[in-house]
């Protein structure tokens, strides 16, 4: 989160939520060769261990071309759940980043995209394994993608889903379709993504574009009775055409900000202000790391500025900047991203028994076990499973979070301590329809016997604050 004080010096906690980025490895040709650009979490992570400084930098230099002051720079970003920067910051001292709090990532059209059929199934999967490690699942979100033109598309966005994948990225021009998005294949996939309940950002060149989406997506909503969510990535790159933001006043069209740039975000938000709920239909995204922090301070201190306080009441707007801004930075995206207790009934591989490594247990004992503890409002608790393979270990849940967005995880001990696994279960916003399905490890830390004592139980309750 990013930390700010308003004019009356009353502190503000506005989220910061990346709704574009890519994590993988593509080919890049040119007049001197083929090289490959290659993109990682921890390439993310610095970014945003950067951004934290430049932005403060920019303010502190013409504070009176803002209408907000900052804490000290160590004290500007702070996680949005404390709990996991005590966690993370216990198992190393890698950067953080702590100013975002979640970063939604997507596959390149990269080297493995082509390698099955369909496409990016092998992409799909480094991304899940990448977003659910140890370090980077408590805030990556992971979105899935395809060519709508294959055949088994949306088996593999189905599949996906029922992975732990959010959300859905389709890139009409690399995928050779752009002349075809008015198709049935891509109104097939759109209603695919909405009766999952998930998001589908395009990738976007130009107006033109914009409006074909737009209206097949028009179209693939009045055929169901259940939302479809687009975003515009880019913006479309055009800041100044009525067409663009003739979109936006559709139902279930946003636009997403990568690529903008210095006059650029001025010019854009003098045109939105027009649209009604314009503070509703916008998603910040940085296209990492095809852009990078220059691009994302530009954009996040214009939102800080007086310019976008006086553009807002000289609309006749009664919303307040930082509640705009807040809406635009980070509540967008969680608003129409589905949270993690979002369970796809879809696809449930086996909803009779859950198996990870250790363990095997009915699943409604290990519901019923979770909700006693949970609705007791503890934040930890012991879950005796049903028929447990070895009995030197224990399960124990983390709730992180307050009473309004809660997000749960196991712990799971084992031999004595000396190994953790931690697996994302469930936001806990519904604790009556709290689903369980099977149990995945995200990643199992193992303790050195050598070098560091052995990890005891005290040590969760410590962690557990």
């Amino acid at each position: 989160m990013i930390v700010v004080f308003n004019e009356n010096q009353t502190q503000s906690f506005l989220p910061l939520v990346d709704a574009h980025t890519h994590i993988g490895r593509v080919k890049i040709e040119t007049t001197k060769g083929t090289s490959q650009r290659v993109n990682r979490p921890l390439d993310i992570i610095n970014l945003y261990e950067k951004l934290q400084y430049e932005i403060h930098k920019r303010i502190l230099q013409n504070q009176s071309d803002y209408y907000v002051t900052l804490p000290p720079v160590g004290e500007l970003s702070r996680a949005l759940y404390p709990m996991t920067r005590k966690l993370l910051d216990f198992k190393s001292s890698k950067p953080r980043g702590w100013i975002v709090d979640h970063i939604v990532c997507f596959p390149f059209n990269d080297i493995f995209h082509k390698k099955t059929n369909p496409k990016f199934v092998k992409s799909n999967e480094y991304v899940r394994h990448q977003t659910q490690s140890f370090d980077f699942s408590f805030r990556f979100i992971p979105f899935c993608r395809v060519d709508a033109t294959d055949e088994g598309a949306a088996e593999e966005v189905r599949k996906s889903v029922a992975f732990g994948m959010r959300g859905l990225k389709l890139h009409p021009m690399s995928q050779g379709w752009i002349e075809r998005i008015m198709s049935t294949n891509c109104k097939d996939i759109l209603q695919t993504a909405g009766e999952l309940s998930i998001p589908i950002i395009f990738d976007v060149p130009n107006k033109g574009v914009a409006v074909d989406i737009t209206t097949i997506a028009e179209e693939a909503r009045q055929e169901v009775d259940f939302p479809i969510n687009v975003v515009l990535g880019h913006s479309a790159f055009d800041y100044n055409s009525e067409e663009i933001f003739e979109c936006l006043t559709k139902d279930g069209m946003f636009a997403e900000t990568s690529g903008m740039r210095g006059k650029d975000v001025e010019i854009y938000f003098n045109n939105l202000v027009k649209v009604d709920g314009w503070e509703e239909k916008i998603l910040f995204g940085t296209d990492s790391n095809y852009f990078g922090v220059l691009q994302a301070a530009d954009f996040i201190t214009f939102l800080l500025s007086k310019k976008f306080k006086e553009l807002i009441e000289n609309n006749g707007s009664d919303i307040e900047p930082l509640a705009a801004a807040g809406r635009i930075l980070g509540g967008n995206a969680l608003r129409i991203i589905p949270p993690s207790w979002f369970d796809n009934k879809l696809i449930t591989p086996n909803r009779h028994r859950s198996r990870s490594k250790g363990y095997s247990a009915d699943l409604p004992i290990l519901q019923s076990n979770l909700k006693k503890i949970l609705t007791k409002r503890n934040n930890t608790g012991t879950i005796d499973l049903a028929k447990p393979r070895n009995k030197d270990f224990s399960i124990q849940v983390l709730t992180i979070g307050h009473v309004d967005q809660k997000f749960s995880y196991i712990l799971e001990t084992k031999d004595n301590y000396q190994k953790i696994t931690l697996s994302p279960i469930s936001n806990l916003d519904r604790i009556n329809d709290l689903p369980i399905k099977s149990l995945s490890p995200v990643e199992l830390i193992s303790k050195s016997r050598r070098r560091r004592s052995r990890l005891k139980e005290q040590t969760f309750l410590e962690l557990l604050g």
